[in-house]
């Protein structure tokens, strides 16, 4: 993230300790460490980040996507996905590009390309 993002607010926090329910739409650099039910759309050249706090269910679409904490659902980037070590990963994850660190646990239908 550079200073651009900070004076112009194009970052995004939902923190430990968060609930959040429904559809979320997220533009910029954004960090999940909290609770999300639903689905999360985040814009063309976004970076999503699940943190290792964080619990996700649902569907996520985006470009590039980074996860470190636990997500169970439906999942399409249209970039680069990583999966992280100590993370978590549950359902249907279809990508441009995958990374698979050493750790990381998945059990999913995965597609890339």
């Amino acid at each position: 993230m550079n200073i651009e993002d900070f004076k112009t607010s194009h970052f995004n926090i939902v923190g430990f300790g968060s609930k959040l329910n429904g559809e979320i739409h997220f533009e910029g650099r954004s960090s999940v460490g909290g609770d999300i039910k639903g689905q999360i759309i985040a814009a063309e050249k976004s970076l999503l980040i699940i943190e290792k706090t964080a619990n996700v269910e649902g569907k996520i679409q985006g470009h590039d996507i980074e996860i470190h904490g636990t997500f169970k659902g439906e999942l399409e980037a249209h970039g680069l996905l990583s999966l992280r070590p100590g993370c978590h990963v549950e359902g249907t994850l279809k990508a441009e590009r995958i990374v698979i660190y050493p750790g990381a646990q998945i059990n999913s239908e995965t597609a890339a390309g």
